[in-house]
């Protein structure tokens, strides 16, 4: 095999590497590089809707997996240097999804609309829906401020 050498690279058969595809290789390198780094993000922002069961009200605030399990936002506020519950909502959300925290039983449920749930971080809400015990998933159809 003859290799020429030109200022962009060799190629073989004396073919010299053009300086769009030496731009392109390099950008799928990159594009490939970062996939494989990338953070794992939750697949969709909304749950498919399943038929689980009855529809119920469920009446909590919106929080995140990571703050509902711990019962506070005080730790994640103090380490991130958060000044609200509903920023630090908005941010763990990104990785922990957002759920209905019930102070009351401590229980956490998973909400299927992500989209919807992010307008009521930190706020306490009724949701309506039904809940799949197997997820602890709330398929939602409605959400709103509870009084």
């Amino acid at each position: 095999m003859h290799l020429t050498s030109t200022k962009m690279g060799a190629q073989p058969h004396g073919e010299p590497m053009t300086r769009l595809q030496s731009i392109g290789g390099v950008l799928a390198l990159a594009a490939i590089s970062l996939s494989c780094f990338a953070q794992q993000a939750p697949a969709s922002k909304t749950t498919p809707a399943k038929t689980t069961g009855p529809v119920q009200i469920f009446t909590g605030v919106v929080s995140d997996g990571q703050c509902a399990a711990k019962g506070s936002h005080e730790e994640i506020k103090k380490k991130a240097s958060v000044n609200t519950d509903a920023n630090c909502v908005r941010g763990c959300a990104r990785r922990y999804w957002y759920v209905l925290y019930i102070p009351a039983t401590k229980k956490v449920y998973k909400l299927s609309d992500q989209t919807q749930s992010a307008m009521f971080a930190a706020k306490k809400v009724r949701v309506k829906g039904s809940l799949d015990k197997a997820t602890q998933t709330i398929q939602v159809r409605t959400i709103e401020p509870a009084l």
